[in-house]
């Protein structure tokens, strides 16, 4: 918990020092576009809320998302910044348990997990056990609408196996194209920012680039 939302206070501070002093091309997000930004969270079970907190300002709608269990407490903490009021902030929560969703049947899925189309899904050091990557990458691949979504991927390089089968996962799956952001616009070491889009195409396999998307 407190080295999670260590990585959520160090990514929230990037993007927010970027938005307020940044050049536009030095900037992860175009501050212009993200006023209009739909956004959809995948939670680690901190249930902070800090990232939902940090950002719902500038940007249109900001979904944060969370197992069952966890969701009390996220609407605690996002309610204590926000006088108590849900109808004070555009954050709304929703429950989310990537297991629940990879081993459920294709055809079954969109009954169950209802969400709208967003602009930009984010995750933030949710790559931390190898057991968990299928279901990750599962989530990432179905809330993601081609040719609009892009994904933002924040982790801390410090389960090598785990990094490595979500990487392999993602770029298994067709139309997606993923880069890699150079240290000069997002984080030091010892973190990792990847940044996909699902393209309209088929793809017979991702593709991987270094630099800015």
């Amino acid at each position: 918990m407190r080295l999670i939302l260590v990585y959520s206070i160090d990514f929230a501070r990037l993007v927010l020092e970027q938005l307020h002093f940044a050049a536009p091309t030095a900037s992860l997000f175009d501050k212009t576009a993200l006023g209009n930004t739909e956004i959809l969270e995948l939670g680690n079970r901190a249930g902070t809320g800090l990232l939902s907190i940090a950002l719902s300002a500038w940007v249109k709608n900001y979904i944060v998302t969370d197992i069952h269990e966890i969701l009390p407490l996220l609407e605690k903490n996002i309610l204590l910044n926000y006088a108590g009021s849900a109808d004070a902030t555009n954050i709304s929560i929703a429950e989310l348990d990537w297991l629940s969703l990879h081993t459920m049947p294709t055809k079954q899925r969109s009954r169950v997990f209802q969400f709208p189309d967003v602009d930009l899904v984010l995750v933030v050091d949710c790559i931390y056990h190898p057991s968990l990557m299928p279901a990750l990458v599962d989530a990432i691949d179905y809330l993601s609408t081609p040719g609009r979504t892009t994904v933002t991927v924040v982790v801390e390089l410090r389960d090598e196996d785990a990094v490595r089968m979500f990487l392999e996962l993602w770029l298994g799956i067709p139309g997606w194209e993923i880069w890699r952001i150079g240290r000069s616009n997002g984080l030091p070491r010892p973190y990792v920012i990847w940044v996909g889009r699902k393209t309209d195409g088929d793809n017979k396999q991702g593709s991987a680039y270094e630099g800015k998307a």
